[in-house]
């Protein structure tokens, strides 16, 4: 994967700069829409951005050998595995998420011989470690990285002053920041994956994030069931807009394996704009909305 960021870059009728910029990271295209700022200024801010996006993925990918979470994942000598106050925070967060979500979201579930409803670590702030209670525990933080990355580039827009932009991660994530410069909100549809061009909804974004997940014809059955520790392949989706990307994307992922009990609990915990759930086909699709 090249480090290479592109842009483009033009002003509106009335003077103020539209940036468009956009690069690779976590497997997926980046992109990023900016109103205001200079183009020096918003060309240095993706670099930064893209920089720290890619620092993420260097500490949480877990099939590159220099990453951390590959070193914890084949550490099976030591129960408590060294990490510093961003990893532990990291790990105590998807602990937390565990349990807000009743089992329906576990980093752990690529688990070998994965048993529902096991916990397979702990975190140990004092001694600074996380703590592997299976030694042959495998943790995979597909359903959170991307999540944990756009929250971060969030916060580097809001401290650049940026009050007008839209952020879009591989289509799966997007966030939209104040309002569209028609005045309107961020309309962002979630596509059919066997019908293209048509869109199954679309939702309002205004300092919103939306995550969907679920199956692709080119990619069935990656998300795995903690209920049964079998991949989910039917034909769904699942979209959850939130003011948190964090939040929006690890639950996105539960509530498409979440069984009732756990949607539920998932609904009295988070406060959540709007959650749609479309089962599609070649022929067209069904939307039903649980928010």
């Amino acid at each position: 994967m090249g480090d290479a960021v592109s842009h483009t870059f033009r002003q509106m009728q009335n003077g103020t700069g539209l940036f468009y910029g956009w690069f690779e990271a976590m497997h997926s295209r980046f992109d990023l829409l900016t109103v205001g700022p200079t183009e020096n200024e918003a060309a240095a801010l993706c670099r930064d951005i893209a920089a720290e996006i890619r620092r993420i993925e260097n500490r949480l990918n877990r099939f590159d050998e220099a990453s951390d979470v590959w070193q914890i994942n084949q550490n099976t000598f030591y129960d408590k595995c060294p990490a510093d106050p961003e990893l532990l925070g990291i790990f105590a967060d998807a602990l937390r998420y565990r349990e807000m979500t009743g089992g329906a979201f576990d980093i752990a579930i690529q688990t070998p011989e994965y048993l529902p409803g096991e916990s397979c670590f702990a975190v140990d702030p004092a001694c600074e470690a996380v703590v592997k209670l299976r030694p042959d525990a495998i943790f995979d933080f597909g359903g959170y990285g991307k999540g944990y990355a756009l929250q971060q580039a969030l916060g580097m827009l809001k401290n650049a002053g940026i009050t007008t932009a839209l952020v879009n991660f591989g289509n799966s994530s997007v966030c939209g920041i104040g309002c569209h410069p028609s005045g309107d909100s961020w309309q962002v549809g979630v596509e059919n994956p066997l019908r293209r061009g048509e869109n199954m909804t679309f939702f309002g974004l205004n300092d919103l994030c939306l995550s969907s997940s679920g199956n692709l014809p080119s990619n069935r059955g990656h998300i795995r069931s903690p209920r049964t520790g079998k991949p989910v392949t039917d034909n769904r989706i699942v979209s959850v807009a939130a003011p948190s990307a964090l939040d929006s994307e690890v639950l996105s992922t539960a509530l498409f394996v979440a069984d009732a009990a756990q949607r539920q609990t998932v609904l009295r915990h988070f406060a959540l704009a709007r959650v749609a759930e479309m089962d599609f086909t070649t022929a067209g699709h069904t939307t039903r909305e649980a928010v």
